[in-house]
């Protein structure tokens, strides 16, 4: 499959944001990245590290939507724990709520297996996501073969040097010499008709140090239809944190905004029994992998009145991506 578009985890990105601006990707216009691991590799092992610690690494701003990130010989390279590696590294968006972020590093004839670090406002580390967080997932209605993973990034507390700001992502060395079997196009394509599967050998593709993933970034608060009050919001609690006094939003613009968006009459409480209902079964979703659906879950439940949806959802994220 030569041609990726929008993918299911887009089109809930655009019911998340409301919008639909994901473009279809062209892997032929990237088969110097996909295509040449042996290259990638030779390239790699001339390679020289080009700084000292993440506090000096070049951070590019990671907007709201979608980034197609082509890792090859032109980004710098580092010694990482494993190895020496090329990478690219990114200041996450600022004045936002709590973050969604796709990662999903396409299929050719070689394929990138990513790894993340996360690291605070003070270039710690506070996180590193590998294969526990990314797995293949085969081709599906308009997702082609990738490798994906979903990262939960919490800020709820604005202004703490503590919380995550940085993100690097890179292919690391340890895992050059592998490779990830494919699902043949044949079965798939049985499996969607429902006949019968080709007895034919999945392909096995290696991994390279060179790879093009697509991310795509999602504010949780404009699920909640909250983005016009909550970036003043959030200005405000940044102020506070360090010792500021807080600025309230004074313009017509900013009036306008609040009664345009003002809350309708709140659902009525929701049972217990219901509560416990739900946040058993975001768990549930969440410890399975489909992210996707607990966030359904935490929608539908808030409609129905849940105050824990949320909450829940955030916790078991985090459990679901700790070491």
């Amino acid at each position: 499959m030569t041609l990726v578009k929008m993918s299911i985890a887009a089109v809930v990105t655009a019911w998340l944001t409301g919008c639909a601006g994901n473009m279809g990707v062209s892997l032929q216009e990237h088969g110097a990245v996909l295509n040449n691991a042996d290259q990638a590799r030779q390239a790699l092992a001339q390679a020289n590290s080009c700084c000292a610690g993440f506090n000096a690494f070049q951070y590019a701003n990671l907007p709201e939507g979608e980034t197609l990130l082509s890792l090859d010989g032109k980004q710098p390279s580092y010694r990482f724990d494993e190895g020496m590696s090329y990478f690219a590294a990114y200041r996450l968006p600022k004045d936002t709520g709590n973050l969604y972020i796709r990662l999903a590093s396409q299929v050719g004839k070689s394929v990138l297996q990513p790894k993340v670090i996360m690291l605070d406002g003070n270039f710690k580390v506070t996180r590193v996501l590998g294969e526990s967080v990314f797995a293949y997932q085969p081709a599906h209605l308009m997702d082609g073969d990738r490798i994906e993973g979903k990262v939960f990034v919490d800020r709820s507390m604005p202004g703490n040097p503590a919380s995550e700001t940085y993100m690097v992502v890179y292919a690391p060395a340890d895992q050059l010499s592998g490779a990830t079997t494919i699902l043949h196009p044949a079965k798939a394509f049985a499996r969607a008709n429902n006949t019968v599967e080709p007895a034919v050998a999945d392909p096995v593709i290696p991994h390279s140090p060179w790879g093009l993933v697509q991310i795509v970034v999602t504010d949780m608060a404009k699920a909640q239809g909250i983005e016009a009050v909550f970036k003043p919001e959030y200005a405000d609690k940044v102020a506070l944190s360090q010792g500021q006094q807080a600025v309230a939003a004074t313009t017509a613009v900013a009036g306008t905004a609040l009664v345009a968006t003002a809350p309708s009459k709140p659902a009525p409480a929701m049972l217990s029994e219901t509560e416990a209902f739900y946040n058993n079964q975001i768990e549930k979703a969440v410890k399975g992998g489909d992210i996707d659906k607990a966030m359904q879950l935490v929608s539908e439940a808030e409609r129905a009145g849940s105050t824990k949806a949320k909450s829940v959802f955030i916790d078991a994220v985090k459990r679901s991506q700790q070491k």
